[in-house]
């Protein structure tokens, strides 16, 4: 069956010290499901029988958002019942209702969880770190967090991606307030673009 998910990559700096950061506990403790794409979970994953209406509903509720979502990083956190590892993400509102209008007009025919359904001030957004962990495991990353300095952020482009079994088969730049094909979004023009927009935000060339 195919699956979709909905999320944000990220980027710069708080891409390249999440990696470093899942690197580092692959080192220190017995990890089996390792996350190597650092993201942000909008929806899912979920799957459905209409992926043309999909991409339809995504484009155009990314086309009307009158501003572009933002977001900041937090601290760590962690899921208990489900023993995961996270680093925080603080969203501005609009982000926080971009999610849930997502949610809202996917409901009816995609298989979405119940957790992509909660309301919009309810929703922890997160940027996993480790996930399915035993439990000894786990307690011992809580432990080993509490002398970790946390991920330092700035603020860059934001990029919302609609991936069809892990591959990008959408992606909508709200910086260039345009939707991007799965080649045009993994196409160097599109790499160089996005160091170009780093470094105007402030961050190094190739981050």
């Amino acid at each position: 069956m195919t699956r979709y998910l909905l999320d944000i990559r990220q980027m710069g700096p708080v891409r390249h010290q999440i990696h470093a950061l899942c690197a580092r506990l692959e080192e220190k403790f017995p990890i089996r499901d390792k996350q190597v794409v650092p993201h942000i979970t909008l929806a899912g994953p979920f799957s459905t029988d209409d992926e043309e209406r999909l991409v339809r509903d995504f484009t155009r509720i990314c086309e009307d958002q009158a501003g572009t979502p933002k977001y900041e990083v937090g601290g760590y956190g962690f899921f208990d019942a489900s023993r995961v590892v996270f680093v925080s993400i603080l969203p501005d509102e609009t982000l926080r209702q971009f999610r849930a209008e997502l949610a809202e007009a996917l409901c009816s025919y995609c298989t979405l969880r119940a957790y992509d359904l909660v309301p919009a001030d309810e929703f922890r957004f997160h940027s996993t770190l480790a996930m399915k962990l035993d439990w000894l495991t786990f307690q011992r990353i809580k432990w080993y967090f509490r002398d970790q300095e946390p991920v330092l952020h700035r603020p860059h482009p934001v990029r919302a991606t609609l991936l069809r079994d892990s591959r990008v088969l959408c992606e909508y730049d709200f910086a260039r307030r345009r939707m991007l094909t799965g080649a045009q979004a993994r196409s160097r023009a599109t790499f160089m673009r996005d160091r170009d927009s780093l470094r105007l935000w402030g961050d190094e060339p190739g981050t």
